[in-house]
Formats: structure tokens, C-alpha cells, sequence
């Protein structure tokens, strides 16, 4: 199916508001040591994708279109990683749109399809537990960590058989949503992103605070795969990356004092599960339970 070009610099969206940019283009940032960059700020070298949804604009890679997007789809990066520490920056041309840089993934079914985790990159104004999350793309694991939880993922059985239950335990905030929001800053101004993988904790962190951490203890977690950023389906969207450093990993990395974090008890309820069955549907609340029976499966974590 066709999608027409992204919008030309200073053209309006059709049916959405362009928030106002500067034409000039912005200069690359320094190569942080130890980094590699993912991006020359010129050309998509490195990157495959739908080039009528994504290109190079003011020094950015420019994801989106003038119309709606009838199909998720992304920019893939050619090189897969497993542990690593990733950086970058991104704003919103638009009031409305959904993407986000995916890791750890692998191709799927689709127009330039990946699936796998995903660091969540929306405007703000999202549903403020959804903006920044750790998403599982394409999965029945979904919801990892929603903004500013420490959250540990665990798989299990749902009902004694084959069925799986995704079970999330929060264990605390590690920032409260109202500071996170708040220091998100609005187009022309970009902001600044940190990813880290090792092993099975998955960190983020927004304007340098922290924005979850994870533990995730299924044993189907992805360890290693590709990059790439989601142009979601919907509404028309235009939004912009730049300044995208990897450095790979082979030890645990320090994070004492590494992100401002404000921890605070994790509000009810603490734990939660999705099962295979219910994939799509909202997370059901855990009821408390000793020792388990076939009979008291039902709403049991």
C-alpha cells in the first residue's frame, strides 16, 4: 500500500498541528568516548526502511506522513546488539503520534516489521503511565514497565497447563510520574534518552531521570537482536532522532548515582498478570494466595 512523502519543511500536516521548528539544521554532538554513532547526520547509511516514511531532515532522522499510517512500521538499524548502553535524542514535529526505539528485536511479518522491546516515544500528551514505557512489540508480554516503575517480569503457567501468565511485580517508584512528565520539554528543545541492556535488566532513563528499571525473568526474553525506530499506525505524525550512540557492554555497568531517582512505594496493586489468552486486554490485579490448587487458579499469580 502507498504512503505518500513525509511533509516538506514548512508544509502543515493534514488534520494535525505542526509545532513550530527552526529550518537550520542542528549539528551532530560530539561523539561521547567509547560510543559508536548510529546516525552521520546525513543519510540513512546503515538504516533500512519505507524512505516515503523515513528520511533525513534538519540533520535528523524524520519519521512519519502527511496522512494516516495504516500499518506499523519501522527504520531498522543493520547491526544487532545484546548488551549495550544506547543514547538519543528525539522531539515531536506533531501534537499526536506514537514511536518508539526498539532493541533486542527481530524481523516479523510486515512492512519493514520488528518485534521485540520497545523504549516508548509519544508527545506528552499520553496517558502519562504509557509515556517511556518498556514495550514488548509484537509480543504477549506487552506492558514491561510502565513510567517510573521498578518492575520485576516473571512467566508462568495460567491455569496449571500450557497457557501463559506474563506476572509483573512493582516494586517500587523510582520517580513519581508528575517530575518525569515535568521535565519533558516541547518542540524546538530535544529530549535526552538513555537505554541500558544487560543481561535481563533493562534500565531507561529521561532528561537524566530515571525512568524504569526492569528485571525480566522470562525465560522467552529476546537477549540480543536489532534496532529501530517505529513509525506507529495512526493519525499523521512527524517526529525526529539524532545524536545516536551505542557502546556495547561485557560487564555490569555502575548505576549508583548514575540517574536522579526518588523512590517511593509502588502504589496498589503491586502485581499484576497478563495471560496469553487475554493479550490485547487490560492487566488483571493478583489476588493474594497461599498455597496453589488446580481449583484456585483463576486470578492467581
Amino acid at each position: 500500500m502507498n504512503v505518500r512523502t513525509v511533509l516538506r519543511m514548512g508544509a502543515k500536516l493534514a488534520g494535525v498541528v505542526l509545532l513550530a521548528a527552526p529550518v537550520a539544521a542542528y549539528a551532530q554532538s560530539a561523539v561521547p568516548k567509547g560510543f559508536t554513532s548510529l546516525f552521520d547526520g546525513k543519510t540513512l547509511k546503515g538504516w533500512q526502511g519505507d524512505t516515503t516514511i523515513w528520511s533525513v531532515r534538519d540533520g535528523a532522522i524524520s519519521g512519519g506522513s502527511d496522512e494516516r499510517l495504516p500499518f506499523n512500521t519501522y527504520l531498522i538499524h543493520d547491526k544487532p546488539y545484546a548488551n549495550f548502553e544506547l543514547r538519543y535524542k528525539y522531539r515531536w514535529l506533531t501534537s499526536e503520534g506514537n514511536s518508539g526505539f526498539q532493541f533486542r528485536s527481530g524481523i516479523a511479518d510486515g512492512h519493514y516489521a520488528l518485534a521485540g522491546y520497545q523504549a516508548n516515544v509519544v508527545p506528552a500528551n499520553v496517558k502519562p503511565e504509557r509515556y517511556g514505557m518498556l514495550y514488548a512489540e509484537l509480543t504477549d508480554r506487552q506492558e514491561i514497565a510502565l513510567l517510573g516503575q521498578r518492575v520485576e517480569l516473571t512467566r508462568r503457567t495460567a491455569t496449571g497447563g500450557g497457557t501463559a501468565r506474563i506476572v509483573r511485580t512493582v516494586k517500587e517508584m523510582v520517580n513519581s510520574r508528575e517530575d518525569l512528565m515535568g521535565s519533558i520539554r516541547s518542540n524546538p528543545e530535544w529530549n535526552e534518552v538513555v537505554v541500558i541492556a544487560y543481561g535481563n535488566r533493562i534500565v531507561s532513563a529521561i532528561n537524566g531521570l530515571l525512568a524504569f528499571d526492569a528485571l525480566d525473568k522470562d525465560p522467552l526474553a529476546p537477549t540480543t537482536g536489532l534496532l529501530g525506530l517505529q513509525a506507529h499506525s495512526g493519525p499523521p505524525m512527524m517526529v525526529q532522532y539524532k545524536d545516536i550512540y551505542i557502546k556495547p557492554l561485557t560487564s555490569a555497568p555502575d548505576f549508583t548515582g548514575r540517574f536522579k531517582s526518588t523512590p517511593t512505594a509502588a502504589p496498589q496493586p503491586v502485581q499484576t498478570y497478563k495471560d496469553s489468552v487475554r493479550a490485547g486486554l487490560d492487566d488483571v490485579a493478583c489476588r493474594t494466595s497461599g498455597e496453589l490448587t488446580p481449583a484456585s487458579w483463576e486470578g492467581a499469580c
